[in-house]
């Protein structure tokens, strides 16, 4: 599903959910699915209004892989991999925002892992409103700021809390 490309990652640390990360703007060369993923940022947007691909990793020392969050400004893209998500994950819950997006949810067993889709309004220096859209990917059961303790908070729960009308 993901394709990873040699590049020059910054570590860091993912806000939200605490995952040591891998992180980069230049995308040419990363994929997911058929969608080729692209280095860009929206045309008169603001600062934060551009595409970024963070990989999770197990820790700061180890970079055995855990997932990704992609993060989108670019709609063209993002609805190509809505619809090849949703032609490879045919069984998905979906949740519609009044006026703020789609959200959704895919549980994958036969790669043991959860997808997260969220979108949400920004809007850019002109005043028009587009969507950025949120791709998070992770393997089933990873726990929050990489815990590896039994009763730690997982992804999935944490999720369940942030948007209990798609995951049910």
């Amino acid at each position: 599903m993901f394709t990873l490309r040699d590049k020059e990652l910054k570590k860091d640390v993912d806000p939200n959910l605490g995952l040591v990360t891998l992180t980069t703007q230049e995308l040419d060369g990363y994929a997911i699915g058929d969608t080729k993923l692209t280095t860009y940022a929206y045309l008169n947007g603001n600062l934060a209004d551009y595409n970024n691909l963070s990989i999770f990793v197990t820790s700061k020392d180890k970079n055995n892989y855990l997932g990704f969050h992609y993060s989108c400004v670019n709609q063209e893209e993002t609805k190509a991999i809505i619809t090849y998500l949703k032609k490879t994950y045919p069984i998905y819950q979906q949740s519609t925002t009044e006026g703020s997006g789609k959200s959704f949810f895919w549980d994958i067993p036969q790669i043991n892992a959860w997808l997260f889709t969220y979108q949400g309004i920004s809007t850019d220096q002109s005043g028009k409103n587009f969507f950025s859209t949120n791709f998070i990917f992770v393997k089933k059961t990873t726990r929050m700021a990489n815990s590896m303790d039994p009763k730690g908070i997982t992804v999935m729960h944490y999720y369940k809390m942030m948007y209990p009308d798609v995951i049910k």
